[in-house]
Order: C-alpha cells, then structure tokens, then sequence
C-alpha cells in the first residue's frame, strides 16, 4: 500500500545528498522543529510529472546533515481533486476536499508512521510534502 506509493515519489527518506548533488540548485535554508532544513531544488529535467499531473515548479529537496529529510512536490490548485484520487489509490484518504472552493491555507495529513509523514497543503498552488517522521 504505502511502500508502492513511495516508490512513485521517486526520492526517499534517508537518501544521501551526493546521489543528487550535481542536480541540485542551492535555495534558502529554512528551521523547523529547531532543525535546520537545507532546501535545494531539483533542476535535473528528467522528473516532471507524477501520476501524470505535472509539476507546477521543480522539486525541492530539503536536507539536514546531507540526509534527506523532505521533499516537496507543487501542483496547480486545479490538479486537487485528480492528485487526491489517485493517491487514494495507494492509501485510504478520509479527508474531503472541496475541490470546487478548496480551504487555503489548510494541511492535510494523509499518512504517518514511524518514519514517514504525507502531506497535502493547501495554498496558492497544492504542495504534496513527505517528510521524515519527527515522532
């Protein structure tokens, strides 16, 4: 169920930064949780879509101590309802959305156990994010 999903987001949890070192273009560090994330974003243009709806921006990676912590994967608001679906192919989603007026501003988590956390959020655009669990 989850494990297949997570083999369609491409990066994982845990991966070291020299695997995409080369492919990465340094942004702003960000702190969360008293870590500090360093985001990179993924300029390789190998990878632009995921089931079939494309990236409205690259991807960014985020790292602390050159492990990968974070990725975040950025939709158009438009794509909500078809990226909701077909992640609730992989994992029983009981969340609704309305895709007509959807709630900006709002996060959704999708999945959590002891190592990963899926989540939708909500603004201007839909950000998919799967971070490591910080229990």
């Amino acid at each position: 169920m989850c494990k297949s999903l997570l083999k369609e987001l491409r990066f994982k949890i845990g991966e070291q930064y020299d695997l995409n070192e080369f492919n990465l273009k340094s942004l702003e560090s960000t702190f969360t949780n008293g870590l500090e994330y360093e985001n990179y974003e993924y300029i390789k243009g190998d990878f632009k879509t995921l089931f079939g709806l494309e990236f409205s921006s690259n991807i960014i990676l985020q790292y602390n101590a050159d492990i990968l912590l974070g990725i975040i994967y950025e939709f158009k608001l438009t794509d909500l309802k078809v990226l909701v679906e077909k992640i609730g192919s992989y994992l029983p989603i009981d969340i609704e959305f309305n895709e007509e007026n959807p709630v900006l501003g709002k996060t959704f988590s999708l999945f959590q156990n002891q190592e990963i956390l899926l989540m939708l959020d909500i603004q201007g655009a839909v950000q998919l994010k799967v971070c490591k669990f910080q229990g």
